[in-house]
């Protein structure tokens, strides 16, 4: 694989899939304009016309690019499924079903069984909610999702052995990697990180065999290009710009922090201590600007982490592997020796993980001035390429500045002054939820009178209490005489007969919108339990918030909390929003599947063990 700084695709193919990605970013950002398709086919044919028609504008160089690109941008319009719905992606049930039965036949503890599965289906739900909570205020969440680590070491475990039993033939050992790694990708049915990571190894592998080089700007433009047309939905997800962004850090920072930092020192420590520098400063602007949080423990907790993980899971492949090919007579015989390595290694994981993540997770939340974090992050990773691509690491001043800058960054954007009262989100049960912003609680559904719900702790006393239900009316007048709340609100849709009564016990009624319409200045949340009596009223209010909220960064969330028997419609709902009448600015959630935004909750369990 040619290594250099060059951003542009170098090969003809190159700026065909770059055309592909301009085209995607276009009706990525642009699909909310009406008529924007034809508008975008206009163009297209246009630019197509003047290209083939009138005579050359450019230098046949860049007038050959310049068609490959125009022409990539037509194909793409025309045969691209822009109407792709974000779903997630789940391993497939057969696949899961056979690693659990596997799993619970070994001799390791319930936890560590079910981070075994995380791990390999490289799916955060398998983990523990106390353990994923305390892994993404770590900063190493990434290794129970399906990334290119994954892969990387899953493919370079076949290779290590294919090219032990096929010695003079490599040849066959990366085909048989490649048909290994694509099986292992349908298993986990393509998920963007994974996909990116196949592309990157199919393209690097298959080059080798016929001793070619590709450009790292080529590799990177033809595995954008190859995911926005197939997985179009995915495309620019969060999942992409985390995996894109780390490779890009890769491949065109970590060389300039080589050439800085003992330039003739190639120590696995130096080579892990730069590989975690540039891909923490890569995921950095990506993860502020969703999240608004960052770990900056988790720089030094990948550093110690990530190559411990890099020998515990070939152990897992290989023990499962190991698993499935013996026989049932052998099975009681072997079961606890083939799960040795695994369970030891394993058990160092957590130990380390425990460890480091009680002396310092510095798991940050900051509810303003992130968009200056975001433009400083991107400055300095450009002007870290930028250094590279033009040879200015050999001058020492040039050195000096990018170390301080670097070393500078995360320090001083840690010490920044921040809110430390985060959101916290707290689900008790089916059919009711609750979230503490500030001062506010704000408690969702129904409530049930066999459990006895308290307010969590924060570092703010909570002033005012809002729900939506009037099975909780028992439980509010509890908690306000308990905690001598100042102000209750109860978003009564019906209007209840007893109001008067309830204004003097200080509650307040509010019937025009319902509960959430305003969480913050910049979000609403809204929850819907499926009754097909209130639709018509749900889809009134949906439209009345998003007019009366026009500022640029506002976001609706609308929560789905269906009972269980109407879980298909509520995937349903996600699939037709357009159809329903809801506008895009609603982003749609079903509460067991991925109720993962930007409002998460901070509440931790530094007892893992």
């Amino acid at each position: 694989m040619k290594v250099n700084a060059k951003l542009l695709p170098s090969s003809s193919f190159g700026w065909f899939c770059f055309g592909i990605c301009a085209s995607a970013s276009l009706f990525k950002f642009g699909s909310f304009i009406p008529g924007f398709y034809l508008i975008a086919f206009s163009v297209s044919v246009l630019c197509l016309s003047i290209i083939f028609v009138f005579p050359p504008l450019f230098p046949k160089r860049w007038e050959r690019r310049i068609r490959s690109f125009a022409i990539a941008s037509f194909v793409f319009i025309l045969f691209a499924d822009t109407g792709q719905v974000s779903l997630p992606r789940q391993p497939k049930p057969w696949f899961r079903s056979i690693l659990i039965d596997t799993c619970k036949q070994s001799p390791l503890s319930p936890l560590e069984q079910r981070i075994v599965i995380g791990l390999v289906t490289g799916s955060t739900k398998e983990i523990p909610k106390y353990f994923k909570e305390i892994a993404k205020e770590s900063g190493i969440l990434h290794l129970f999702a399906a990334s290119g680590l994954h892969l990387g070491i899953f493919i370079g475990s076949i290779q290590f052995f294919g090219n032990l039993i096929f010695a003079k033939r490599r040849w066959i050992s990366i085909l048989l990697s490649l048909a290994l790694g694509w099986y292992y990708l349908y298993l986990l049915n393509f998920p963007v990180s994974f996909v990116r990571a196949y592309c990157f190894a199919f393209f690097t592998l298959l080059s080798s065999i016929f001793y070619r080089k590709i450009a790292v700007s080529d590799l990177l433009i033809i595995s954008s290009a190859g995911i926005a047309f197939y997985l179009f939905s995915d495309f620019l997800s969060i999942g992409f710009l985390l995996s894109f962004g780390a490779v890009f850090g890769i491949f065109y920072l970590k060389p300039c922090l080589d050439q800085i930092l003992m330039p003739n020192s190639h120590s696995f420590i130096k080579e892990n201590f730069t590989l975690t520098i540039v891909c923490s400063l890569c995921s950095f602007p990506v993860l502020v600007n969703y999240f608004h949080s960052y770990s900056f423990g988790g720089i030094w907790i990948n550093f110690c982490l990530v190559p411990l993980a890099g020998i515990l899971l070939p152990c897992i492949y290989m023990t499962i592997f190991i698993r499935s090919i013996l026989p049932d007579q052998l099975e009681g015989f072997v079961s606890d020796w083939i799960w040795t390595p695994t369970s030891y290694f394993l058990s160092l994981f957590l130990q380390f993980f425990q460890f480091l993540s009680t002396r310092g997770r510095g798991f940050q939340f900051w509810e303003e001035f992130t968009d200056s974090f975001v433009l400083y992050s991107l400055i300095l990773i450009f002007f870290t390429w930028s250094v590279y691509r033009y040879n200015l690491h050999q001058k020492t001043i040039v050195k000096w500045i990018l170390s301080i800058l670097l070393i500078s960054f995360f320090p001083l954007v840690y010490f920044y002054p921040h809110s430390g009262n985060l959101p916290v989100f707290i689900q008790k049960g089916k059919g009711y939820f609750s979230i503490t912003i500030r001062d506010q609680f704000f408690l969702y559904g129904n409530c049930s009178t066999y459990k006895r719900l308290e307010l969590p702790n924060t570092k703010d006393k909570i002033q005012t209490i809002l729900f939506e239900s009037e099975s909780c009316l028992q439980t509010v007048l509890r908690l306000k005489k308990k905690h001598g709340i100042q102000n209750t609100i109860w978003y009564d849709k019906l209007t209840s007969p007893f109001q008067p009564v309830l204004e003097k016990d200080g509650i307040q009624i509010q019937s025009a919108l319902p509960l959430g319409h305003t969480i913050t200045s910049e979000l609403s949340l809204l929850r819907f339990d499926g009754n097909p009596k209130e639709i018509q009223s749900l889809l009134r209010s949906l439209h009345e918030i998003k007019r009366k909220n026009t500022k640029e960064n506002w976001k609706g969330i609308l929560v789905l909390d269906f009972p269980p028997w109407k879980k298909k419609e509520a995937k349903e709902w996600i699939t037709y929003q357009k159809l329903l009448g809801i506008s895009n600015a609603w982003e749609i959630f079903i509460v067991e599947d991925h109720f993962e935004i930007p409002l998460l909750h901070n509440l931790t369990n530094p007892n893992l063990l």
